[in-house]
């Protein structure tokens, strides 16, 4: 995707205004995606029980001037991350500098810097991590795959933990799997550069249990059990995870147990997670909502997988398992509406990319790039009928129209850029331009986001802030 490769031989012999350059160009991405978050973020105001917990615990900090939260049933251990107080904290403490306001006239948006920041610091990171130890090809199709995911989308600019936690542990288990490449020679390195990576994904690790409690350590003991296991290469582990960074992980663990920062975890009460699993297909829905228009190229994706043999390499096994850990770990804890395997969505983003990436190269078959064209076509067809029926003809219950009516002229703008996005799309899939495919699908979603949440956010934010969700049980009940 990309001409010159940032880890290539090439990188040396640029001259300084060119290394600008092609640093713009290779991180394009994350700046239109960062400007994307900029615009969204002060386009309204707090929805949800949660984000209004959270502006209430930070304008409280603000105002008495201290760091530990005080109102009722904020307590250090059944309270949100003391971490992430801190963080919103310090971004009103910014925005009271710029004259933006301070508690309690302090806006929404200071306090979505933290997810925002998040999001941007894990995409450019991702990118970089995809171009050295995979392709360059592939990082740029994950990059756009994950920026059209609309889970990570609102996730990015919601004043909740899930988005900061998420990008910690994500590059946590990315910084172990480039360690273990490094350490088994699948790619080259410096000597004994392995055992920084592996530092560094203790570290990283210790800062989302920091954030979020013994949760990440959980999940991540079993992702790596897992993937070692398939591997049938467990004696590694000693090798991969007691290091220096390990001890600060300990430490981390311990003082925040000490001093009340993370709260002690209660293994006994695992098993009743059992009990308040729902229907199967409800977590398939969250699947689909939270990553549509690629969820539609999963069957594509598990035959490519088992049919070239990809699953056999040690990279797709891990993404494989660090995919399916978070989504099934949430199940097990009777879902959270879809929020908790948010950590899962880069991962699955790498897969699908792999999956593209010989479409994107046009290094296959027509009918292979016609049929995988079809169906991300077809996606943004459905999307834009959906979007058609309720903003124009009006189709829909109470629930969906109380939704779509303060923000009608957006979602019908909308509907117009998701079909004109499935013409183009259509038109490069009969052409077998699969070079393409991804680009415009991406656009399209990113401009649909841009629309309505700059545009139809405003609308819509007079009602979501007053609504009660006891009595009103539209569509966006799941945002609380």
């Amino acid at each position: 995707m990309d001409e010159f490769d940032e880890f290539s031989e090439h990188r040396e012999t640029r001259l300084p205004g060119q290394r600008v350059g092609e640093w713009v160009r290779n991180n394009r991405i994350v700046i239109l995606y960062g400007a994307l978050l900029i615009a969204v973020m002060s386009s309204r105001g707090l929805w949800g029980h949660e984000e209004l917990r959270m502006a209430d615990l930070t304008k409280d900090l603000l105002a008495r001037g201290t760091w530990l939260p005080s109102m009722p049933g904020a307590s250090l251990h059944d309270g949100p991350a003391v971490l992430y107080l801190w963080l919103t904290k310090l971004s009103g403490m910014l925005a009271g500098f710029m004259g933006a306001g301070t508690a309690p006239e302090l806006p929404a948006w200071p306090m979505r810097i933290p997810s925002a920041f998040g999001s941007i610091f894990f995409l450019f990171h991702f990118r970089r991590w995809a171009s050295r130890f995979l392709q360059s090809d592939v990082a740029g199709l994950a990059m756009l795959i994950l920026c059209a995911t609309p889970l990570w989308f609102w996730r990015s600019q919601t004043i909740q933990v899930d988005l900061l936690f998420s990008a910690m542990l994500g590059w946590s288990w990315l910084c172990w799997l480039a360690g273990y490449l490094l350490l088994k020679r699948q790619v080259e390195g410096a000597e004994g550069e392995y055992k920084n990576w592996f530092r560094s994904s203790s570290v990283w690790l210790a800062f989302a249990l920091l954030l979020k409690g013994p949760q990440a350590v959980l999940v991540s003991v079993l992702v790596l059990l897992l993937f070692l296991a398939w591997q049938k290469d467990l004696r590694s582990l000693k090798e991969t995870a007691m290091n220096l960074g390990f001890a600060v992980l300990i430490v981390a663990g311990l003082s925040g147990f000490l001093f009340g920062l993370v709260e002690v975890p209660v293994f006994h009460l695992l098993p009743l997670g059992l009990s308040l699993i729902k229907p199967i297909w409800i977590y398939i829905e969250y699947l689909i909502r939270d990553m549509f228009p690629w969820v539609l190229l999963l069957p594509a994706l598990l035959v490519f997988l088992r049919g070239s043999g990809a699953h056999k390499a040690p990279t797709a096994r891990f993404f494989i398992v660090a995919f399916m850990v978070p989504f099934m770990c949430s199940i097990w804890g009777g879902g959270t509406h879809g929020t908790d395997p948010l950590v899962a969505y880069p991962f699955l983003a790498l897969l699908m990319a792999g999956l593209l990436q010989p479409v994107y190269v046009e290094g296959v078959s027509q009918a292979r790039i016609r049929r995988i064209g079809a169906v991300l076509a077809a996606a943004l067809w459905l999307a834009s009928i959906a979007f058609f029926g309720a903003s124009v003809i009006r189709l829909g219950g109470p629930g969906i129209q109380g939704f779509v009516t303060p923000m009608l002229m957006p979602m019908r703008l909308a509907t117009l850029v998701l079909a004109l996005g499935a013409i183009s799309v259509s038109v490069r899939c009969f052409m077998g331009e699969g070079e393409f495919l991804v680009r415009e699908t991406t656009a399209t979603v990113c401009v649909v986001f841009f629309i309505i949440g700059v545009w139809g956010f405003r609308g819509l934010d007079s009602r979501m802030q007053s609504r009660d969700p006891a009595t009103d049980p539209g569509m966006l009940q799941f945002l609380d």
